[in-house]
């Protein structure tokens, strides 16, 4: 889609180019009535004499008369050549190119003004040398052309114009000059396009390019470029085109640009600029239409500036940390009322907010990439009125509630991507009413339901589809019966739970990425995958229950990249009939099936093959020998019936995991896989091995090192234009297939998919395995699960078993360990699950940090030497303490009895003796009358004050019984 960006512009560029043209060749006619002269015809001979054409491009150089020569034209007054076009007419590069050596005789073409002898394969240096005589060469396009160095001797060449020496971004050794000062004497260039070109003193660019004043068109892509030196007074007025994509500038874009007021075009994609993006650039360049700065770091709220979307036709900000609304129109509207914008990608940005409530402003808009922001809200309804949309990509945001049906009218639209949001609602066949020319639909990962008539006929012919995790079941559509394009299928994990329909083979002849995997499919296997898929590159069908055979079909599939057939009810062998061609083939899971007999030789065939996963069936046998030349990354061969010894792996760099668990592999643990310096995972659990545990387990450098693994990321197997991923670490993880590896650890068994590249473990259980526990493993840094148990180990538990650190599982049970536990075991701040039981282990079980909250005493059960907590046996030594804390306890109590009884005694004589005063008050008051007539004439004053002391004395009375009930507290205390 990238390149969609820039062919939106071509179209202006080539007009820019053609005007050039026009000017300085208008008078370049083709000859009538004089002829070529005689020195200028040899001249031409010579340099034919020299070339290879193997497509015959100069068949019509013979005769007298050159300027009627094919790619000659020359003056109409003096018959001199004026103009040489031997451009490759091929539309790739392939056997039409014309090469070999360039004779010096073309210097003889004294009147020269127009040699154009791009897209060939010459040796450019040497081209260039026998082109210094042409003086009065105006226009050279030497692009693609061949390699080499850029010769200083094209500073002869004045009178230039139009120089062209660009090469291929991928093709080496490119273009190279050691200095670009020669380009100083071009005075008149206008256009200069050194792209690809390896500048080996890349400091001084700008400061050659700013001699050049009457440049137009300046594209440097590639070139190696440093920073823009911010310093330095440019004078770029009449440039309108400017490329300085894919360099290695890393810092803020300079203040020159400002001066730039007659950019029409502005790529700075692919660099690392940084800071906030100069919105001064936009508004002094009022003809500006172009602008790129794509995978960049440059910040800020660019789009405030809501006038740059009314002159703008490409506008491409992806990739950057640019934030803020996508639109800032009052109410949807622009102050230009309506947009010339044709390109708008903001992908993988910081942009928020809501979508705007109208579209109508851009009625031109052709591509729309939103994706991979934080955009919330609902899918407005006026975005149907986006009528030359193509293009539409809104997936990885917040969207929510329903999709407006006014989408099925963009009638022009071809691809449409909505995925990874929060969508959810009804999807029905209003939504794709006159969607006629679309061939990507993708909406999976949504909470989305398809729900169409039976007898629905799309208005379009489909090519992609992606409704992975979209409710399209229970029946498998019927639709699909009409498309006869389908190249990709995504429909994993859509709640189908029905019979393979019969056409379905006959819709999917032409697929070459299918995926039905985490449904309820139930037929015959051959009803999918048949002999009439020729282009077929990946498939997944895990997850549901097909039955039958694995067609011998596939052996005849020479794409096939990826196999993944898992979790059905397969039954019968395998394949024998695996072939080298089949070059591509680095992905098979058949695991949980039902199938038997024995691996194949002819797997080997399979050279690219980096993952095998046969796990959970019935296969037996001996595994083959030549299965182990095979450069395997994952082989899972658990929970079958293998016998003999364990092999011999021979790969020292590729094995990442490996599991054999749950099979009849005999023998001891061969000492070759120490060499396997990458392995993270190893299970050879549940077999029959004897013998100790190799000492050279401390190999496992990726176990010890600070790392994780690398892997194939990607938004999944099925995008859109996908092929075939990239292995990085020789480890692979594909979204919707993920090899299921099933690991012994925290007590039970747990299936690990995703978070398997984050797994390091190691599982010998079960066997009889003798020997002590070698010191090297705790050399394993990463390990995050170590299970050892149900063998026949003895001697101690070593002592720095606290340096695993990230262990989050230790399994030792059901051994014949013995010794005291290491006080380093508390160390293990990440540890879940621990299990010493039944050994002879002795002495205090340790404490403190972690391990205090590992409390079930069943982890130490079956050691009767243990003591200590969380086990109720008493520790020798523990006794006296224990017997000083109940001394202790018991005095403590007494004293606490006494403090009682005081409190009792000192009330008991509080209550008596308030009562004997009272009695003696009251009989003064009766036999004393004076007193009696005083007591009531103060009673009566009190009362007056009372009502406004009352609530003064509640208060205080319910402090004073607050204090008393504080002391009878201390009191007991």
């Amino acid at each position: 889609m990238t390149s969609y960006f820039y062919t939106s512009f071509v179209p202006t560029l080539l007009c820019a180019l053609l005007v050039i043209q026009t000017l300085e060749f208008n008078h370049s006619k083709a000859l009538t009535n004089v002829s070529c002269i005689g020195a200028e015809r040899e001249a031409l001979l010579k340099f034919k004499q020299n070339l290879t054409d193997p497509s015959r491009h100069l068949r019509s150089w013979f005769g007298e008369d050159c300027c009627k020569w094919e790619g000659v034209k020359c003056s109409e007054e003096t018959g001199h050549v004026l103009k040489v076009d031997l451009h490759n007419p091929c539309d790739v590069l392939e056997s039409c190119n014309l090469g070999g050596k360039i004779h010096s005789a073309l210097n003889e073409l004294k009147f020269l003004k127009y040699l154009d002898l791009s897209f060939n394969d010459f040796l450019t240096h040497k081209t260039q040398k026998f082109l210094t005589s042409l003086h009065k060469l105006e226009y050279l396009n030497l692009s693609f052309a061949g390699n080499g160095h850029i010769s200083n001797q094209l500073s002869n060449l004045s009178s230039l114009r139009y120089l062209d020496l660009s090469g291929w971004g991928w093709r080496e050794p490119s273009l190279r000059t050691e200095s670009l000062r020669s380009l100083s004497t071009f005075s008149n260039l206008k256009y200069l396009d050194l792209s690809y070109t390896s500048l080996l003193n890349p400091k001084e660019w700008l400061s050659s390019i700013n001699m050049l004043s009457s440049l137009e068109f300046l594209l440097l892509r590639s070139c190696d470029l440093e920073d823009a030196s911010a310093s330095l007074p440019v004078n770029f007025t009449s440039l309108r085109f400017l490329d300085l994509s894919e360099n290695s500038m890393n810092s803020s874009i300079p203040p020159w640009f400002q001066n730039l007021s007659k950019l029409e075009y502005l790529n700075l994609s692919d660099n690392d600029l940084q800071g906030i993006f100069p919105t001064v650039i936009l508004e002094n360049s009022q003809w500006l239409i172009f602008l790129d700065v794509s995978s960049n770091r440059m910040e800020g709220e660019l789009l405030k500036n809501s006038s740059i979307l009314c002159t703008m036709k490409v506008l491409v900000l992806s990739s950057n940390k640019f934030s803020g609304r996508i639109f800032y129109t009052k109410e949807g509207a622009l102050n230009c009322g309506r947009s010339n914008l044709r390109t708008f990608d903001v992908h993988s940005n910081n942009f928020s907010g809501h979508l705007p409530n109208q579209f109508g402003n851009f009625k031109d808009l052709e591509f729309l990439d939103l994706s991979h922001n934080s955009i919330s809200g609902p899918i407005p309804d006026s975005m149907g009125q986006l009528l030359s949309l193509r293009i539409l990509s809104l997936s990885f945001n917040k969207l929510s509630e329903n999709i407006p049906e006014s989408i099925g009218q963009i009638s022009n639209l071809e691809v449409m991507d909505i995925s990874n949001n929060q969508l959810d609602g009804i999807v029905s066949q209003l939504h794709f009413a006159n969607l006629t020319n679309l061939v990507v639909l993708n909406i999976y990962s949504n909470g989305l339901v398809i729900n169409v008539s039976a007898s629905w006929v799309p208005p379009f012919q489909i090519q992609e589809i992606l409704m992975s995790s979209c409710k399209v079941g229970p029946e498998f559509p019927n639709w699909l019966q009409t498309q006869k394009e389908i190249s990709t299928l995504d429909m994993s994990n859509a709640s189908i739970s029905d019979e393979v329909p019969r056409w379905l083979l006959d819709v999917l002849s032409n697929v070459e990425q299918l995926d039905l995997s985490s449904n309820m499919l139930r037929g015959n296997i051959s009803q999918i995958i048949g002999k009439k898929m020729p282009l077929l590159i990946e498939v997944s069908l895990s997850r549901n229950n097909l039955s039958g055979g694995i067609p011998n079909s596939l052996c005849m599939l020479d794409a096939l990249s990826i196999l993944d057939l898992s979790k059905n009810q397969l039954f019968g062998r395998l394949p024998r009939c695996w072939r080298k061609s089949q070059a591509s083939l680095f992905w098979i899971s058949l695991g949980d099936n039902k199938l038997d007999g024995q691996i194949p030789d002819s797997i080997c065939h399979l050279k690219q093959l980096k993952v095998l996963g046969l796990h959970e069936n019935g296969l037996r046998g001996v595994l083959p020998k030549c299965l182990l030349k095979l450069d395997l990354v994952i082989l899972d061969l658990s929970d079958n019936q293998f016998t003999g010894r364990i092999p011999l792996f021979g790969n020292p760099r590729s094995f990442k995991m490996i599991n054999l668990g749950t099979n009849y592999f005999t023998g001891k643990i061969p000492l070759q896989l120490c060499h396997l310096v990458e392995l993270q995972y190893l299970s050879l659990r549940h077999n029959n091995l004897y013998g100790g545990i190799p000492h050279c387990f401390d190999n496992f450098s990726r176990m010890s090192a600070n790392s994780t693994l690398s892997l194939v990321n990607g938004k999944g197997i099925f995008l859109v234009k996908f092929r075939l991923k990239r292995i990085f670490s020789d480890i692979i993880e594909v979204k919707n297939m993920v090899l299921p590896i099933m690991v012994s650890i925290k007590r039970r068994s747990m299936e690990y998919t995703r978070t398997l590249p984050y797994l390091f473990s190691i599982d010998l259980s079960s066997n009889a395995l003798d020997g002590q526990i070698s010191e090297g493993l705790t050399r394993l840094a990463q390990l995050k699960n170590l299970n050892l148990s149900r063998n026949k180990l003895i001697g101690k538990i070593p002592s720095n078993i606290g340096n695993l650190k990230n262990l989050e599982s230790l399994d030792l049970s059901n051994n014949e360990l013995s010794g005291e536990i290491p006080p380093s075991i508390s160390n293990l701040d990440f540890l879940g699950c621990l299990d010493l039981s039944y050994n002879n282990l002795s002495g205090p079980i340790p404490s403190g940090n972690h391990l205090s909250t590992l409390d079930d005493g069943s982890t130490y059960g079956g050691n009767n030497g243990l003591c200590g907590a969380p086990l109720l046996k008493v520790c020798p030594g523990d006794e006296l303490t224990d017997m000083g804390r109940h001394d202790y306890h018991d005095s403590s109590e007494d004293e606490s009895n006494e403090g009682d009884s005081a409190i009792v005694w000192f009330y008991s004589g509080l209550g008596p003796g308030f009562v004997v005063a009272f009695i003696g008050f009251c009989g003064m008051i009766h036999f004393k009358q004076s007193w009696r007539i005083s007591y009531v004439q103060a009673v009566d004053r009190i009362i007056q004050k009372l009502s406004i002391a009352t609530m003064i004395t509640m208060l205080w009375l319910k402090r004073a019984f607050q204090f008393h009930s504080a002391n009878m507290q201390l009191l007991r205390k």
